[in-house]
């Protein structure tokens, strides 16, 4: 072949070269990333809602992330006797009793379990600060809006509720979608079966449709089936019939490594899948309903 046929294809192999780097570049980033995001309100709840889709997904190649929206400055207890009657009893005395830890320290103590919860998958764990509407001194309650929750003046944002409510607030989780691409996230149910876990979700969701409408690259939004859409009516005219399933057998071991990682939580919850003496039948298939949908090709 002559010299001058061998630089003609090897411009136009160049020239082809360059050309889809540009298509990549131009076009690669309407399309989201190979990323799943689980969005849960408290500490341990990203590994409660979806511990074996994201394991699953992880195990699959995507990236991770585990976001924890709440600073969990109630829910830890030191003293207690544990839900599962064979999980670790997190104790400081022999008190059949359960105290709870005071504000700052449960905090502490929930983010120190969630990093290592998170890393089980692995994962990147994520903490948005947001406050929650209730903690402990000593052993007394303290309720948002009463003069002892403002004189002690908790760190954090703002409650999740208050936070949808603000622009910027829900504009700080745009930015978490921007950073990420995710292909799936999943987050609580609307209107779910606590305060902290629906606005959690609502959050997610006001962000969601932000995202695509700002052209960010995300793909689905998900949500379990929980709160009001177990109700009879709900689950009778289809409103609360899941549209997703995920098959999680073979991952629960690593849910239930991650989820006993919550110490603090009544012992940690004592689930073993590996032994097969404590297997959750229901966890075996995790069902959500796809809320938003934003196809990218």
């Amino acid at each position: 072949m002559a010299k001058s046929n061998l630089l003609l294809i090897g411009k136009a192999v160049m020239l082809w070269c360059v050309f889809c780097i540009n298509i990549n570049f131009c076009f690669g980033q309407d399309i989201p990333r190979k990323s799943i995001m689980v969005f849960g309100s408290h500490a341990d709840d990203a590994d409660e809602i979806a511990g074996g889709t994201f394991a699953k997904y992880i195990a699959m190649g995507y990236e991770g992330v585990y976001v924890v929206a709440v600073n969990n400055l109630d829910g830890c207890n030191l003293e207690r006797t544990p839900w599962y009657d064979e999980g670790p009893n997190f104790t400081v005395s022999n008190s059949p009793l359960k105290y709870r830890v005071d504000a700052l320290e449960s905090s502490q103590i929930r983010e120190e379990e969630a990093r290592q919860a998170a890393a089980v998958y692995p994962s990147i764990p994520i903490f948005l600060n947001y406050k929650e509407p209730t903690f402990f001194i000593g052993r007394k309650l303290v309720q948002y809006g009463t003069e002892e929750y403002n004189q002690f003046n908790p760190p954090g944002r703002h409650q999740v509720a208050i936070a949808t409510y603000i622009d910027e607030e829900v504009d700080h989780i745009v930015e978490l979608l921007r950073k990420y691409q995710p292909e799936i996230v999943i987050t609580h149910t609307l209107g779910g079966e606590k305060l902290d876990h629906g606005s959690t979700g609502y959050m997610m969701y006001l962000a969601f449709k932000k995202a695509i409408d700002q052209n960010i690259p995300v793909g689905q939004l998900w949500m379990p089936v929980n709160g009001w859409l177990l109700d009879k009516e709900a689950q009778y005219n289809g409103r609360g019939k899941p549209d997703v399933q995920i098959e999680v057998k073979n991952y629960l071991a690593t849910k239930y490594e991650a989820l006993n990682k919550h110490i603090s939580q009544n012992g940690g919850f004592g689930r073993d899948y590996v032994m097969g003496n404590r297997t959750q039948p229901k966890e075996v298939i995790e069902e959500f309903i796809m809320v938003l949908n934003n196809p990218k090709n």
